[in-house]
């Protein structure tokens, strides 16, 4: 059984890896904070499954870390500026989806046509994930799923949004906080 100094020390562990493989990206990119979110999910699931089939959960956490830092990448790199705007827009409106208690909440799906040759070249969807929160300093947050298929491959990551009161470049008011 694992002990709580030594969740404490995994859990530095997995930060310190995510902040090492999140440093791959560009500072504020997409890719990088695609990269810092799949780094702590994939730290802290690997993890917990090594601790539960009897592994060191130290080393499934280092391994988890890793892998999840890379498919968060992934995601954010893989991506051109058209098919990123197209995220960002579905993102902004599965943030800012009404909650409804009777009613589960509503994927926005999205895809990217090349205009040249007519075809997808990515698509996806978004869905919010948790109810709309108030940080301490009064920003308004909430929790979604993105999902993005590209090149017969698809990826999903759970990604915290942010509103904002300026728009950003890509029109939305909704960020990833860095």
């Amino acid at each position: 059984m694992m002990t709580s100094r030594s969740w404490i020390g995994a859990l530095v562990l997995i930060i310190a890896v995510s902040g090492w493989v999140a440093g791959c990206g560009a500072p504020g990119s997409r890719q990088q904070a695609g990269t810092g979110i799949g780094a702590v999910a994939g730290g802290i699931t690997g993890g917990l499954i090594a601790r539960n089939a009897g592994f060191n959960p130290v080393g499934g956490a280092v391994i988890g870390a890793v892998t999840g830092g890379l498919v968060g990448s992934a995601i954010g790199r893989s991506l051109d500026e058209e098919e990123r705007r197209q995220l960002a827009l579905a993102s902004e409106m599965a943030a800012e989806q009404p909650v409804v208690k009777s009613a589960p909440p509503k994927k926005v799906q999205w895809k990217r046509t090349d205009p040249a040759t007519n075809t997808v070249t990515a698509s996806g969807w978004v869905v919010p994930k948790s109810e709309p929160y108030q940080k301490p300093d009064g920003t308004t947050c909430r929790e979604v799923t993105q999902s993005v298929s590209k090149n017969g491959q698809s990826q999903s990551q759970d990604v915290t949004l942010c509103r904002t009161e300026v728009a950003q470049a890509d029109g939305s008011n909704w960020v990833i906080p860095q």
